[in-house]
């Protein structure tokens, strides 16, 4: 079993994956003024709690689009688990054929998400990760790497929503039972979850006329259980692991360390 650990800018999630099978997965909130110390002690209580034997690790590959933690987190999972951790980078070999004007600013977390839809899902597909940010990526049809869209995400929109609205003060985005509603926590509620739905609708189709074919369309992410249900196009597959099943499958791909 390795360790698969994905930093955003909002969480970190940790998951025990053994032949693509999660063992376990838990998550812990990003903080920036951390230490690698903190990290791995706080780290460590999960793992405990989850009952996982660190001596049994194999090994450890991160996922990270917070350069400033990058290395406070892979010093911290290294005193964790006393193997060198494998960053998802420059010279960690992906499988992933990427046709960016810049290939080296796609981040990892696409890469990874990408490489385990290739993988699980009749191509072209579009992955759909919903975290601090909305993003879409689109492998086409030849199993080549395109192109996607970043957006505001689910906790983005609504901090957006309340720091330049006098009026409007902070709500816990849940879909209310309605679109259209009868007061303003629910209406921002419903602005928010029911905003991003119609969002993905829109983008998806724009998406595939671009493509010029009907795609595959796999949701990951925090958020992607609140919002997906939501969205007019019903075929959207939502898969909580996809990044921790890529990150498995990059480790796969590249010698052991």
């Amino acid at each position: 079993m390795i360790l698969t650990v994905d930093l955003s800018n909002t969480h970190i999630t940790m998951a025990g994956v053994m032949e693509n099978a999660i063992a376990f997965s838990c998550h812990l909130s990003t903080v920036k003024s951390r230490t690698a110390d903190e990290y791995a002690a706080l780290m460590g209580l999960l793992l405990d709690r989850e009952k996982a034997d660190r001596a049994a690790l194999d090994g450890c590959i991160l996922s990270s689009v917070v350069p400033e933690l990058t290395m406070v987190l892979r010093r911290g999972l290294e005193k964790l688990t006393g193997k060198e951790v494998m960053v998802v980078g420059p010279g960690v070999k992906t499988g992933l054929n990427i046709r960016l004007d810049d290939p080296s600013q796609l981040g990892s977390d696409f890469v990874a998400a990408a490489v385990a839809a290739q993988a699980a899902y009749p191509l072209p597909v579009i992955t759909v990760e919903m975290d601090t940010a909305i993003g879409l990526g689109v492998t086409d049809g030849s199993g080549c790497y395109i192109g996607g869209v970043i957006a505001p995400g689910i906790m983005a929109s609504a901090s957006a929503l309340t720091s330049h609205a006098s009026l409007l003060h902070d709500v816990l985005p849940h879909a209310p039972d309605h679109i259209i509603c009868r007061n303003t926590d629910e209406s921002m509620r419903s602005g928010i979850i029911f905003g991003a739905a119609a969002m993905l609708d829109g983008l998806l189709a724009g998406m595939e006329d671009e493509l010029g074919q009907r795609a595959t369309v796999v949701a990951t992410g925090p958020w992607a259980r609140a919002v997906i249900p939501h969205c007019r196009r019903k075929d959207i597959h939502v898969d909580d692991d996809l990044i921790h099943k890529g990150l498995w499958l990059i480790w796969k791909k590249n010698p052991r360390r």
